[in-house]
């Protein structure tokens, strides 16, 4: 094991010399980090069942500005305390299990990492005591892994994105934000879009792609193909569906109760259109918020390099990359 990035990065963490203590894999952490990479700075973290204490170590390494480790095993408690041996940073360490070091712990967290063993289901009463002592920022995170593919969780909360390892799961289960739409044509979906989705999730909890039809429109893709783009592009998003509107997009929101869509730009012609559009939306009730997107991202500049036999791999989605290529071969 190491400490992959920041200030000891490259620092070896002693492992577990038996199974009792399972640690996290540097590729899952690895990927946790990504995810959480822009917020860690200046955060405060807590590692609930802290046993090697390679999260709360990478933590720290990356800036946290104060981490807690809490496990109450003997083992993990010496092996934590030998791996933070020469790490001067503000860090404690407490022999107590997690409803114990729930209860003791004083403030708000931007993360609490949550790895019991795979057959224990603590999840569940972990976020009822996190809700009842409202100890996570509202923007923070509960980052769960696990091996399971299904759990409860209360109704104040929900998994806003989850990363799968083979067998293991990790979830980042955060406070229920509301619903919201991103609309468009999506002929097809693209970098772009997924990055206006990022945007969106950061407001609220859940999210649909919703692919216009406008019969006024010539499209490459037929509605089918762009809903099953869509689908393969957000497979690893819970919190996203993808659904279809042929008709007005402000009856398919009032309906669904979404009041709010999110809409991409790239240049002033677009920013004229979508604030016609939007004045038409808001006048039914449903607001919209406008985004500027990736300029070199768009569906039009896609279908060119299709047509011309271009790369077009840096501008999708990976998982739809292949769907899109013989969808379009097919069409020839």
């Amino acid at each position: 094991m190491r400490v992959i990035s920041g200030k000891y990065r490259g620092r070896r963490l002693n492992s577990p010399l038996n199974d009792e203590i399972r640690p996290t894999s540097d590729k899952v952490k690895e990927s946790i980090f990504n995810v959480i990479q822009f917020e860690i700075a200046n955060s405060r973290f807590l590692d609930l069942f802290a046993g090697s204490g390679s999260i709360g170590i990478e933590a720290l390494s990356r800036g946290a500005k104060e981490v807690l480790f809490a496990d109450v095993a003997k083992a993990s408690l010496q092996l934590l305390k030998s791996n933070l041996n020469g790490i001067n940073d503000n860090y404690k360490v407490v022999a107590r299990d997690y409803k114990d070091a729930l209860y003791s712990a004083q403030g708000k967290w931007n993360f609490i990492f949550v790895d019991p063993p795979y057959k224990c289901d603590y999840i569940n009463e972990i976020c009822k005591i996190v809700i009842d002592r409202d100890m996570l920022a509202r923007d923070g995170y509960i980052v769960y892994e696990h091996a399971q593919r299904e759990y409860e969780l209360p109704e104040d909360m929900c998994i806003l994105k989850r990363k799968v390892f083979g067998i293991v799961y990790v979830d980042y289960i955060g406070y229920s934000r509301g619903k919201v739409a991103i609309t468009g044509s999506f002929d097809p979906i693209t970098k772009g879009h997924l990055d206006i989705l990022e945007k969106a999730l950061d407001d609220y909890d859940k999210a649909t792609i919703l692919i216009a039809q406008n019969p006024d429109k010539e499209y490459l893709f037929t509605l089918e193909e762009r809903a099953a783009f869509a689908r393969l592009a957000t497979e690893e998003y819970l919190n996203v569906n993808v659904d279809i509107c042929d008709g007005f997009v402000y009856e398919y929101c009032k309906n669904k109760n979404i009041d709010t869509v999110y809409r991409g730009y790239r240049n002033d012609d677009d920013v004229e259109y979508e604030k016609q559009m939007a004045r038409f939306n808001e006048e039914r009730g449903v607001k919209t918020v406008l985004i500027e997107g990736k300029s070199s991202v768009s569906s039009t500049l896609v279908r060119e390099m299709l047509s011309k036999g271009e790369d077009i791999k840096k501008y999708l989605p990976n998982k739809c990359v292949r769907a899109v290529i013989k969808a379009y071969k097919e069409k020839l």
